[in-house]
């Protein structure tokens, strides 16, 4: 469980995901190639949806952890209640801290996901 958490919170603080933060993909057809741009906004339009999750299982798992350490009767339960809290905290502390940290150095900097494209433009002349 611990290596599980470990490599969650590996992946969401990419720092390369921060770039995804607000924006929206374009979708694509079979024909159309996809940008790296449009991976990344779909990357973190899954992550927004992905870490309240996340979040949840671990206030469960802690929750879990406090139950079966409040019901335990011998040793051996209650310091398997014991550890589950305390990899709930760990797992809530590292997504929480992660999720924080890349927000606050997404607004130090400047890069709050939000992107502006110039598109090149051709001027036609009018036909007389």
């Amino acid at each position: 469980m611990k290596k599980k958490l470990l490599v969650l919170a590996g992946i969401m603080g990419t720092p390369f995901l921060a770039l995804a933060n607000n924006c929206t993909a374009v979708g694509t057809t079979a024909t159309q190639n996809v940008t790296f741009e449009q991976m990344l906004c779909t990357i973190g339009n899954i992550l927004d949806f992905v870490i309240p999750i996340l979040i949840t299982l671990g206030v469960v798992y802690f929750v879990w952890g406090v139950v079966s350490y409040v019901i335990a009767s011998d040793e051996e339960a209650k310091s398997a209640g014991r550890n589950r809290m305390i990899f709930g905290i760990i797992g809530l502390t590292v997504i929480v801290g992660v999720w924080g940290l890349v927000t606050i150095l997404g607004n130090t900097f400047g890069t709050n996901g939000a992107v502006t494209v110039s598109l090149p433009t051709v001027v036609i002349p009018a036909q007389q």
